[in-house]
């Protein structure tokens, strides 16, 4: 059963589940976006690639967001591509690569090619600030659906809920975030506001 204490997620002792580095010999793949997004890494790195999503979002006004989403109706990855300056296309890729995004989920041929294609989608320069980039799609994408989900039908639970630390002695540790469902701490969601706006302009869509 997941733990309820959410002071392992402030603990700098219980870091996230590590990913395995990326030797770059295929740049393009879910093993490289992986080994590049602020999700999946830890001190330095996660602060250095955590400034890069900040940054990305920094310019878009969560209210511009739920203004579109609720003229738009349609998903918020389309909504969400479209204010970063790329193309409302791109949402199938971003599906796919979030059914392999997370480490305890396999990586399919699928994902891969899907990957190279947001990258090149992004400019084709596959660094961390394109990971991070097409990072903060794929954890809009289903996590923004089920807060919708969650919404239009009275629920209050959060869309993802649970997340995974690994404990000093090694074991994997199961979180509920049930009572903060954009977690807290250093890996505290940082679209929070966007990801509120954007369900609710998508709820306003649904309901009116």
């Amino acid at each position: 059963m997941p733990s309820t204490s959410h002071a392992i997620l402030t603990d700098p002792e219980f870091l996230v589940p590590p990913v395995p580095d990326h030797d770059g010999s295929s740049p393009d793949g879910v093993a490289w976006l992986r080994s590049c997004v602020a999700r999946f890494s830890s001190g330095a790195d996660h602060r250095r690639r955590r400034a890069l999503a900040v940054a990305e979002l920094a310019p878009i006004a969560p209210e511009s967001l739920r203004l579109r989403a609720a003229e738009r109706g349609d998903g918020p990855v389309e909504v969400l591509t479209e204010a970063l300056g790329l193309s409302a296309d791109v949402a199938d890729d971003v599906a796919v690569v979030a059914k392999s995004y997370q480490p305890h989920t396999a990586i399919t041929e699928e994902a891969d090619r899907a990957v190279a294609r947001l990258v090149e989608a992004c400019g084709g320069v596959a660094d961390e600030a394109t990971a991070n980039r097409i990072g903060l799609l794929v954890q809009a994408c289903d996590a923004t659906k089920a807060l919708v989900a969650n919404t239009v039908a009275g629920r209050t639970g959060p869309p993802v809920p649970l997340t995974r630390r690994v404990a000093p002695d090694g074991t994997l540790v199961e979180v509920s975030l049930t009572q903060v469902p954009f977690g807290i701490g250093p890996h505290a969601c940082p679209g929070r506001a966007h990801a509120l706006a954007l369900a609710a302009g998508l709820v306003d869509a649904r309901t009116r």
